[in-house]
């Protein structure tokens, strides 16, 4: 092999010499650029959760302050709208038991529904009938065999100038005030119940 030749053949392996080690300098410096942004991502990323976690909590806390705000806000709206029904729910009560009673057959299904509770609740002798003064004559007499049918023989009936609709039956110191006025006396009992009837209507 000739001098030229072999001169050649040495260039050529210091050319692919060259070349292998330039490639192997790039992908390491390649690795080494990823490793280095890699790391530059992860420290960013944290200092900007360390930026912004004060701020995150901040808003947080703002939220669950303006909910529990809202909240507060619909109850007390909410006891508003109910304490306005049950105010103007009173006085409708009141008229419509009033208007039952001062219709013959209202009367009479008043009269006879309390009849029926009183002999559950009252021993079944020496009753007194309270009643508005102007309960008529008629209606009386058939209140009172009603209770003889039911075998109550003595019962009595008395005219209350105070009481304006309804009855109350007094059996010694036991009564059982069907008046008006004692239909209504339990305020806190009627307006559970109305509220009760009230969230009925409204799931349907």
């Amino acid at each position: 092999m000739s001098l030229e030749q072999r001169t050649s053949d040495l260039l050529n392996i210091a050319a692919d010499y060259r070349a292998d080690q330039c490639r192997s300098l790039f992908a390491q410096a390649a690795e080494d650029s990823r490793v280095i942004l890699k790391a530059t991502h992860i420290g960013a990323r944290h200092d900007l959760r360390t930026t912004l976690a004060p701020e995150q909590e901040r808003l947080a806390a703002e939220i669950a302050a303006a909910e529990l705000k809202l909240v507060t806000l619909r109850r007390l709206d909410a006891q508003k709208n109910v304490k306005t029904i049950l105010r103007q729910a009173w006085p409708r009560l009141t008229q419509a038991l009033r208007a039952r009673w001062d219709t013959p057959a209202g009367r009479a299904a008043w009269v006879a529904h309390h009849f029926a509770v009183a002999l559950k609740a009252l021993p079944a002798k020496a009753w007194m009938v309270q009643h508005p003064e102007d309960w008529p004559a008629m209606e009386r007499e058939w209140a009172k065999q009603w209770l003889q049918a039911h075998g109550i023989e003595d019962a009595s009936f008395a005219v209350e100038v105070k009481m304006s609709a309804g009855i109350r039956i007094v059996c010694g110191l036991n009564v059982l005030d069907a008046s008006l006025d004692g239909l209504l006396a339990d305020g806190a009992q009627i307006e559970g119940r109305l509220l009760h009837y009230l969230a009925v209507e409204t799931e349907r």
